[in-house]
């Protein structure tokens, strides 16, 4: 442990299929390369569901951040907005979706993420304010830990948005891309606690998707 809070940027993006070639051209050459030159961007990596329903959020991005300020810092803020190139204009103008989080990691701690990974599966939802005590002390205490310990997953990370919603956001970085498909998996949501939970938030949106890392060929 460093003491340090990582910070996380967590983008969904959907092309229309006409455009999606100059959509990934884009993040590829241009765009990647931009982010990861600015001071404090760590690395960055993209995933994509190819079987999402339209309108669904096909691509995920992770940007992992050396702290959550560096998304107030100048040299980021240059490249946002008025500061986009013409280029990112116009993919980005031209997307069916695009969903943004900028977080803050809250368990466990200052956990990097696993290069390793095979695919990604994204739990992002919300809790009503009553119930957000119990709620932290669940993922905290049994759900983020059990799912940890399921065959297959590499690295387990929790994170807060400051901005994008829901709020939430539960990264399972796996080296078997079948593994929230597992008894393993079932099993650890299955528990009291975490059937007391769902009923507590079954009101609010939940996006629970699993992500293959991005190669060109896993895109069709």
């Amino acid at each position: 442990m460093t003491g340090r809070t990582p910070g996380l940027l967590l983008t969904m993006t959907e092309p229309v299929a006409r455009d999606e070639d100059e959509f990934n051209a884009w993040y590829d050459t241009e765009h990647l390369p931009e982010r990861l030159a600015i001071p404090g961007f760590v690395s960055a990596r993209r995933w994509v569901d190819p079987h999402a329903p339209p309108g669904e959020g096909k691509y995920l991005a992770t940007y992992e951040l050396e702290s959550p300020g560096v998304l107030d810092t100048p040299e980021y803020l240059a490249h946002v907005g008025d500061g986009f190139t013409p280029w990112s204009k116009r993919v980005l103008g031209r997307c069916a979706l695009f969903r943004r989080w900028a977080c803050a990691q809250i368990s466990p701690g200052d956990a990097a993420p696993a290069a390793e990974a095979v695919a990604l599966f994204a739990a992002i939802g919300d809790v009503p304010a009553g119930h957000e005590a119990e709620f932290n002390r669940w993922y905290d205490e049994e759900h983020l830990p059990a799912l940890a310990r399921v065959p297959g997953v590499l690295r387990a990370r929790r994170f807060r948005a400051s901005s994008g919603a829901p709020r939430y956001v539960a990264l399972y970085e796996l080296a078997d891309a079948d593994a929230p498909a597992s008894a393993s998996w079932r099993a650890a949501n299955e528990t009291p606690w975490s059937q007391r939970i769902d009923a507590l938030t079954a009101d609010c949106e939940w996006l629970l998707r699993r992500y293959l890392a991005y190669r060109p060929e896993a895109a069709a």
